[in-house]
């Protein structure tokens, strides 16, 4: 007798709970069911979309950082070149400047040595000039009263000789020829002419007897009268 009534107790149980299970997976309560299951993978899309939104923002920041970064790499990059090669410039420049540097010291050594030989040429042509002008004065000083001579210094080392008494007709005439005196001799006018004054001039600078000159001269001009 209790076992029947437990059986039945059992069975009713089990219709119970057949009929919630068909309640609840059959009907509204099925639509009920997939319309929350929809409702949560909804929301669950909705959440997965936007941390896939925030992430892809995330990756697009860090790519333009990564790109900002790039370029200032590189731009930092293009400056250590271009210093390089101002560096390379300078050290070139200096290292030519010390050439040229060296090169002036050497030409101002030459030019110094050149100097100081035209400074002694010209020391030993101002000595031989001096003493050719002593001669010169020498003679002058023989000449002036025996050959009718007077003589005048003229600018630029020139002494200018002027003979009278050679023309008999004419003791007053003059016969003029200027010499002038540097480190040789030479006749720049005369008046008149003479001949054959180049070779006379040569015999000069060659024997330096400028007294043997003179009445040279002297006897040239006679020889015209």
């Amino acid at each position: 007798m209790m076992l029947g009534t437990e059986l039945q107790n059992l069975d009713g149980n089990l219709k119970q709970v057949q009929e919630a299970l068909l309640n609840k997976w059959t009907g509204d309560g099925l639509t009920k069911h997939l319309d929350e299951q929809k409702q949560k993978h909804a929301e669950c899309m909705a959440q997965a979309k936007a941390d896939i939104s925030k992430l892809e923002d995330s990756v697009n920041s860090f790519k333009m950082q990564a790109e900002t970064n790039r370029q200032a790499f590189q731009e930092r990059i293009d400056l250590m070149q271009t210093a390089r090669q101002d560096i390379e410039k300078v050290k070139m420049q200096t290292e030519e400047m010390g050439q040229q540097e060296a090169e002036l010291r050497g030409m101002i050594g030459t030019s110094v040595k050149q100097i100081a030989k035209e400074k002694e040429l010209i020391q030993a042509q101002d000595k031989v000039t001096k003493q050719k002008m002593e001669e010169l004065q020498k003679a002058v000083g023989f000449f002036k009263d025996r050959l009718g001579l007077k003589f005048r210094k003229l600018d630029g080392g020139r002494l200018q000789f002027a003979f009278t008494v050679i023309d008999v007709k004419n003791p007053d005439r003059a016969f003029v020829f200027t010499l002038k005196v540097d480190s040789k001799y030479e006749v720049v006018d005369c008046d008149p002419k003479v001949a054959d004054l180049d070779d006379l001039v040569a015999k000069l600078n060659t024997t330096n007897n400028l007294s043997a000159f003179v009445q040279t001269m002297r006897k040239r001009f006679k020889q015209l009268v």
